[in-house]
């Protein structure tokens, strides 16, 4: 990371990574909207936040500005949800073509990412009038990764439920339910390079200052290989127009059946 002597380090060198495959994965993100398909808002803003943040990171080779800085941690701090929502959408997506759960499902972490904001924008306020020690944890930090960590697990345990029913997808829903579960593990790694930092307090797991190399290996790697499994799935299943069709072609499938029983 840069302290405006002009110096270029490692942590600039993964910056300009991230700049590179981030727009990428926003180009496809791009696409997936004009093909009305599922993912392109998370993956789209996720992209955005790592393009702005690494653009951050960059400009504080030659200039140590306070606004630099404060764009590297909100960009940073923001990412992991949208990796949450992408993984609920897809199965969502599944839902919607086999009914698995119950609607209800997809609409709690929902209520949680919105407690998790709140609590989010009253700890930035707090940090923001000290002077000193700024990235260090706080008791808002930990009570909105606390939040963060339920989220996580309670998607995990979706997976989980849909994972023991995917006997009952179609060859389309079964390759999303295995691109889920690839991310899976995946997340939780992200999510552990956070977790450490909050327990801790040692600035090694730090995303804004930290250590580079935990920040490439739980990080960076981790997210671009999140984002290339999301990426390359949705890029080979159906728009949104033909899951809703195949949802139609399946209820009238299940009504006929009905009426046959009946008879």
């Amino acid at each position: 990371m840069g302290n405006g002597d002009g110096i270029f380090r490692f942590r600039d060198g993964i910056a300009i990574a991230q700049i590179v495959v981030f727009s990428i994965s926003f180009w496809y993100a791009l696409h997936f909207r004009w093909e009305r398909k599922i993912g392109w808002f998370c993956i789209g803003f996720f992209s955005i936040l790592r393009v702005v943040g690494a653009g951050c990171m960059v400009g504080t080779v030659k200039h140590d500005s306070k606004g630099l800085w404060t764009g590297v941690f909100v960009c940073e701090s923001l990412g992991i949800l949208l990796l949450i929502f992408t993984l609920l959408e897809m199965m969502e997506t599944i839902n919607k073509v086999v009914h698995t759960v119950h609607k209800w499902t997809f609409i709690i972490p929902q209520i949680l990412t919105w407690i998790d904001i709140g609590i989010s924008i009253g700890g930035y306020v707090t940090v923001a009038k000290k002077e000193s020690g700024q990235l260090d944890p706080t008791p808002w930090s930990r009570a909105s990764t606390a939040v963060m960590v339920a989220i996580v697990l309670y998607t995990v345990g979706v997976y989980v439920y849909f994972w023991l029913c995917r006997n009952k997808f179609a060859r389309e829903e079964g390759w999303i339910i295995i691109c889920v579960g690839v991310c899976v593990p995946l997340l939780l790694v992200r999510t552990a390079y956070s977790l450490i930092f909050v327990i801790t307090a040692d600035r090694t797991w730090n995303a804004v200052k930290g250590s580079p190399a935990p920040y490439l290996v739980m990080t960076f790697l981790p997210e671009l290989a999140f984002i290339v499994a999301c990426t390359f799935t949705i890029r080979n299943i159906s728009p949104m127009a033909v899951v809703e069709q195949r949802k139609q072609d399946q209820k009238a499938g299940e009504d006929e059946q009905c009426l046959r029983d009946m008879a």
